[in-house]
């Protein structure tokens, strides 16, 4: 759909790239390592404790290699990115692209998180329709390369802990762009739910 538009009108072309721009991960395994490295030695000072539990039959690293992997985490704390990335790298050697609201995107973790998988979209963008058709574009190449995708349903932190209404937005993207991909190419698409807790629980 992006190419049919830039075809009807080439004059978005440039504009076209510079929304891309602003979106993309722009991932560094070396960067990745750094930070996963800096992580090991500051978690056990910034918490009293760390769990590290995942079922047993939960295999991410196999799963990405049949499936378009999406994981939907609930969202109460900006800790829960950083967290579910590092148990991913650490369990499965497994790196994400997450989305992340574009209010992220400042210096210096800006850049860091882009540098390890995360790509920044903006909150609101309904009425422009350039804009959709990249965002769309480039979750179809996320999913065309086999990139596991992790975005939170809920738009937005949970200030109280309970689960949020979900918006559909980015989900129904998920869906239609995996929807363009031909037939030889496509995997199934499977979205997986991730519960983090942030209190001990009896």
């Amino acid at each position: 759909k992006l190419m049919h538009r830039l075809d009807q009108h080439p004059e978005e072309k440039k504009k076209a790239l510079k929304i891309l721009y602003e979106i993309a991960a722009d991932f560094s395994p070396h960067v990745f390592k750094a930070f996963k490295t800096f992580l090991d030695h500051t978690l056990d000072q910034l918490y009293d404790g760390i769990s590290l539990k995942i079922h047993d039959d939960l295999d991410i690293a196999a799963l990405c290699k049949d499936h378009n992997v999406v994981l939907v985490p609930n969202h109460q704390s900006h800790a829960d990115y950083i967290a579910i990335n590092y148990i991913l790298a650490k369990k499965f050697d497994v790196s994400l692209h997450i989305a992340g609201g574009i209010n992220l995107n400042i210096f210096p973790i800006g850049p860091l998180f882009r540098k390890s998988g995360c790509f920044f979209i903006r909150r609101t963008f309904t009425k422009d329709v350039l804009y959709r058709l990249t965002l769309e574009g480039y979750l179809y190449w996320l999913l065309l390369n086999n990139k596991p995708i992790e975005f939170f349903f809920e738009g937005g932190r949970s200030r109280t802990g309970k689960l949020r209404s979900p918006k559909f937005g980015l989900y129904q993207m998920l869906l239609e762009a995996h929807s363009q991909i031909n037939a030889r190419a496509k995997k199934k698409l499977i979205f997986v739910p991730l519960s983090i807790n942030h209190e001990n629980l009896p």
